[in-house]
């Protein structure tokens, strides 16, 4: 099980299709714009800044949830399953949101045991509950913005809203906080600000490499497999 993590716009699910196809795994991501519900419900959460969050952040982290929680029920039956959300995401995103006064202590209270009742129903086996290997990207929090635009999601929009500027930065800080208490042991940095595996392909095979290897250090990848896949990509 693979996890990436980071920030809004950090580069995700870019880094989740390259990887997973370079590996042959199965992958999970956040399909945003062909998934009606959760599209709706976001945005509802953008339209009035800090007001809509608050009347639609509980709701929206909910179903956030329990569809992370569909998408890991199936990947923990999966070899080094691929997913950019995760239930450790989720709660980065819903911690922040209560943090700022956007999610009320009794609704946080309730997805708090939600996600612990989700976490524990998928623990033992096959999965004993934690990654084999979470992926960080480390992006400077301007570019992370200015990635944001450029996608073009007009909900998005720090034109709109000036004052997403400031949640947008908000949300960085929390993925970054987070990044530095996780175990080093399993958390792996990427440096977008060093490598850009979307559009340089020297960038591309450095990053795999550096994942790849971990995961062979790891004994999620054997050194031959490891070996045949650096000779595909060459």
């Amino acid at each position: 099980m693979i996890y990436i993590m980071g920030t809004i716009a950090a580069g995700k699910t870019s880094l989740a299709k390259i990887l997973a196809k370079d590996l042959n795994s199965a992958i999970y991501y956040e399909d945003i714009e062909n998934n009606g519900l959760i599209l709706n419900m976001l945005e509802k959460f953008y339209s009035l800044g800090k007001e809509s969050r608050k009347s639609n952040g509980a709701i929206l982290q909910m179903a956030f949830l329990t569809f992370r929680y569909q998408q890991l029920r199936q990947a923990i039956t999966q070899q080094n399953a691929v997913m950019d959300s995760s239930l450790a995401s989720d709660f980065v995103m819903a911690s922040q949101l209560h943090e700022h006064g956007e999610i009320a202590d009794e609704d946080f209270n309730v997805y708090v045991t939600l996600s612990q009742e989700m976490q524990a129903n998928v623990n033992g086996i096959p999965w004993n509950g934690l990654p084999d290997l979470v992926i960080y990207l480390k992006i400077d929090s301007v570019h992370a913005i200015n990635e944001i635009q450029k996608r073009g999601r007009k909900m998005e929009s720090i034109e709109r809203q000036p004052e997403l500027i400031d949640y947008y930065h908000r949300v960085h800080y929390a993925y970054e906080k987070w990044a530095d208490g996780y175990p080093s042991a399993i958390l792996l940095t990427i440096d977008r600000e060093k490598y850009d595996y979307v559009n340089n392909i020297e960038n591309r095979n450095e990053v795999l490499n550096l994942i790849e290897t971990k995961l062979k250090d790891l004994g999620k990848l054997s050194p031959k497999t490891f070996k045949k896949i650096k000779q595909r990509r060459e």
